[in-house]
Parts: C-alpha cells; sequence; structure tokens
C-alpha cells in the first residue's frame, strides 16, 4: 500500500470513533485502524507496522494511542528474540532434513553402476553438503552467554515476585523462620 505523501489526513486520530472516512489510498479507515490494532496486540512494533500496512508511523502511534496501545520496546525486543529463535529452529530442521538427503546420496553413491550415476551421486553429496552447512545455525558464545544471562535475569525475576508474594500473603520476611515453618507446613500439605 503506498504511504502518505506529506500530512495524514486530519480523521487518522479519530479512526476509531469516525469509521466512515477514506485515507488518501481510499482504505476505509476503519480497517486501517482495525489492521494497526490486531498487529500491535501480536507484538509488532511501530516502524514494521507502518511498513507493512503503508499507514506513517505518526499515523500507527496516533491510532495505537486512540485505542490505549503502547509501543513498549522491551515488549518489542521480547518478540523479535522469539522471532529470531524460532527461524533458527526452522533453519535447523532444514539442515537436519539435507542431512538425511546425505545419507540417501550416499547410499545411491554405493549402488551406483554407472560412472555417470556414481558422479551424479558424488555431485549431490557435495552439493547437499555445502547446504547442510550453509543451513546449520551458528550459536556464537557470546548469544550462549547472553541466553544463559537472560534466563537468570527471568529467574531472579520470578523468584523475586514469588517472595514479594509469600510475603505479602503471610506477612513475614522470606528468609525468616517463622517463614520456613509455614512453607514446610505447606509442603506436608501438598504430600498428603
Amino acid at each position: 500500500m503506498p504511504k502518505f505523501d506529506g500530512e495524514a489526513p486530519e480523521s487518522i486520530g479519530n479512526e476509531v470513533s469516525t469509521g466512515t472516512e477514506l485515507a488518501a489510498d481510499n482504505v476505509p479507515v476503519q480497517g486501517r485502524a482495525e489492521m494497526v490494532v490486531v498487529l500491535a496486540q501480536q507484538g509488532i512494533g511501530r516502524n514494521e507496522i507502518s511498513r507493512r500496512t503503508g499507514i506513517s508511523t505518526a499515523s500507527v502511534s496516533r491510532i495505537a494511542e486512540a485505542n490505549g496501545i503502547t509501543f513498549d520496546g522491551r515488549q518489542v525486543e521480547v518478540a523479535l528474540k522469539a522471532r529470531i529463535a524460532e527461524l533458527k529452529q526452522q533453519q535447523a530442521g532444514i539442515a537436519l532434513g539435507l542431512h538425511e538427503d546425505i545419507a540417501v546420496a550416499r547410499m545411491l553413491l554405493r549402488t551406483a553402476r554407472t560412472h555417470r550415476d556414481y558422479a551424479f551421486a558424488s555431485k549431490a553429496i557435495g552439493d547437499l553438503t555445502q547446504a547442510a552447512q550453509r543451513m546449520t545455525p551458528e550459536i556464537s558464545e557470546k548469544e550462549s552467554i547472553e541466553e544463559v544471562k537472560d534466563s537468570l535475569m527471568d529467574l531472579r525475576d520470578t523468584m523475586r515476585a514469588v517472595r514479594d508474594g509469600f510475603e505479602s500473603r503471610y506477612g513475614v520476611p522470606f528468609d525468616s523462620p517463622e517463614a520456613a515453618e509455614i512453607i514446610k507446613q505447606e509442603a506436608n500439605k501438598d504430600e498428603s
């Protein structure tokens, strides 16, 4: 979709309330607002929504604000990391499939009856091996360290939330002897 030339229509900030205007690209304004809202709720960032829909980033921001949606950088970062992990997983699946194809090509090489069949199988093995090497995701030491660091930070936050919840529920410090006794009693209840 084409982007706005210059300023967006004045009605863009009120898209949710009126819904009858047409934008410069003849797309109903209400539909444009719905697109922005749906994409924003999926965790997609403002710039990506603008790129996908052809709506200016300023208009995307106004539509989101009118619908009570904010673009949290951390939320977008989490969604991006999840998407990257998903793509790496798909890439690893393709690499695994290529390794299976290499095994088939090796069987063809072993059973080749002519020089031509042998040459084709050899070429297939070489091509498949190169493709598998390219498709095998590389995990650098820095990425591994960052992933572990993120996991530990998440664990710390979860533990802090559990501690705070315990302290607010029982009114005693989590590291007190009273808390230890409460935890022991709760564990005994769960066992029986």
